[in-house]
């Protein structure tokens, strides 16, 4: 029997900077909002630990920022593999047409 996807979310507690939130998070994805709540955690201490003082807030949106410019630099580093991989697969068909052809 299939659950409707409103059916399939549970609220999830995570617990940031020593505060609990509950957030709304569908099952099968639990696991992996847990392990970016830990990544999360654990910038926010490397930060703090750097001895700023700075108000949560401003710790917060710097590891934020952070995390976002990871998240850009990944993309494009995805999409310079991807065109990569067209590229090869482009020339790979144009050996492989020439091998028929002269076949």
């Amino acid at each position: 029997m299939d659950r409707s996807a409103a059916e399939a979310m549970e609220h999830l507690t995570i617990t940031l900077l020593g505060q609990s939130y509950q957030i709304a998070c569908p099952v099968e994805e639990q696991g992996l909002v847990q392990e970016a709540v830990t990544l999360l955690q654990g910038q926010i201490e490397t930060v703090r630990a750097r001895g700023r003082a700075a108000s949560k807030e401003r710790t917060v949106l710097m590891v934020a920022v952070n995390l976002a410019a990871d998240l850009m630099r990944a993309r494009q580093s995805l999409q310079a593999q991807e065109t990569a991989l067209a590229g090869l697969e482009k020339r790979l068909r144009v050996l492989v047409d020439t091998a028929r052809a002269e076949g």
